[in-house]
């Protein structure tokens, strides 16, 4: 046997130690990867095995199951928007509201009357900016009604939202509220209350064609139903008292509308009779001041309210709601006992702010018959008038209540147009 150097040996078991130590390290980490990945394997093929069982539950459960038959005419009437949904409601009497809201109309149609020396109609301004002739102080009433929209939930608390007829139903109401008021000269403001509180004839006799139109209209075209209105209750036995607070509110608003009012009529006769300028803005502020409060009457009666106008025109049925008898109830005897007063007690004779009261015509002809017939018909499709609507644009905003006053703006356009050609009044 050769001689190994001493230093050659020692290197050589070295080398051989390392790859002694070394061998069985490799196996330990590769009896631990073979391990690893079983169980990983494992966990694989469990969870596979589970999304089959579920994949085949779900495909059992579809076939057991019977498929739905989608026709053309389920998916055109799923397709198309309703403005209300749910189900259907019942009607309350509420003599307390209405009988207040009448007042707080009837205050401001009373300062109107005093101040600026005119009826108050909704229709008739409106129809005053179809036929062109629109002036400041129709707009500032006006805008008083659209800002009543807006303070109403802020001075009488939060409103509950109200039913509204369907699109094409809106459009064909305000379309024959439009051109019935543009026809017949006034509405249930300017004839209802204004007309009648002055004992107008013609007035008398609009009232009481668009009344029974109105009720035939609601018989005929089921507008209950429309709106949801239950017709099992009877309404009348439904009585909803005001709280206590709501009747002082009530009470703080009615006061306060003619509070303000009679500072503006005294403010208005110190100016010695004469229609100044201060005059003429202190009527700006008292026609804003009457649209403001007398929108907020029309909340507080429930005219806002199309299921209650309904419900009022419903006369046949069990749900027939006589709230609004007391709306025109107490509007009217405030009306009549203060313009009697005014020009026998007072001995008014002439409007504060301008120089002499407006008066319109007493006769009856066919214009008034065709303009009530045709608003009475407008009425008791959508059970929204001019005065409510413009009021429910901003309070209770939607797209069936717009196209409702884009159709009555319109057909008062057309019918100014077609009067002014063919001589229809």
């Amino acid at each position: 046997r050769p001689c190994v150097p001493i230093r050659a040996r020692t290197v050589k078991t070295r080398r051989a130690h390392r790859r002694r130590v070394r061998v069985p390290r490799d196996l330990k980490a590769h009896d631990a990867i073979m391990h690893a990945s079983v169980a990983s394997g494992a966990v694989a093929a469990a969870a596979r095995r589970a999304s089959f069982r579920n994949s085949v539950d779900n495909s059992m459960a579809s076939l057991r199951r019977p498929k739905r038959v989608v026709t053309s005419a389920r998916r055109r009437r799923s397709s198309t928007p309703r403005a209300h949904h749910g189900p259907m409601t019942n009607l309350q009497f509420t003599p307390d509201s209405a009988l207040a809201g009448g007042l707080i109309l009837g205050s401001m149609v009373v300062a109107k009357r005093l101040n600026s020396g005119r009826n108050l109609g909704v229709s008739g301004d409106t129809k005053a900016f179809a036929r062109g002739e629109g002036r400041a102080t129709r707009a500032a009433f006006l805008i008083g009604l659209l800002a009543a929209g807006y303070a109403a939930p802020m001075i009488l608390g939060a409103q509950a939202a109200v039913p509204m007829v369907d699109a094409t139903r809106a459009i064909a109401a305000g379309a024959l509220v439009g051109a019935g008021s543009s026809l017949g000269g006034g509405c249930t403001s300017g004839h209802g209350i204004s007309g009648i509180g002055r004992l107008n004839v013609r007035s008398v006799a609009f009232t009481c064609v668009f009344m029974v139109v109105g009720a035939i209209t609601v018989a005929a075209t089921g507008t209950m139903d429309e709106l949801h209105v239950s017709q099992a209750t009877k309404t009348i036995d439904m009585l909803a008292r005001s709280p206590e607070a709501k009747t002082i509110l009530y009470a703080k608003i009615f006061a306060a509308g003619a509070a303000v009012q009679g500072v503006l009529y005294a403010l208005a006769k110190r100016e010695g009779g004469g229609i100044t300028d201060v005059v003429k803005k202190l009527e700006l502020v008292s026609e804003s001041v009457a649209g403001l409060f007398f929108g907020l009457g029309l909340v507080v009666s429930g005219m806002t309210n199309p299921a209650k106008v309904a419900g009022f025109l419903a006369v046949t049925t069990q749900a027939f709601d006589p709230s609004l008898m007391f709306v025109m109830g107490g509007a009217l005897a405030l009306v009549v006992v203060s313009m009697f007063l005014a020009k026998n007690a007072l001995g008014v004779s002439r409007p504060a702010m301008a120089r002499e009261f407006s008066t319109t015509p007493k006769y009856v002809d066919k214009s008034v018959l065709i303009g009530g017939a045709l608003f009475g018909a407008g009425w008791g499709l959508g059970g929204v008038c001019p005065g409510p609507g413009l009021v429910n644009l901003v309070l209770n905003s939607g797209r069936e209540i717009t196209l409702w006053c884009v159709a009555y703006f319109a057909a008062q356009a057309v019918q100014q147009k077609l009067s002014s050609e063919y001589s229809l009044e």
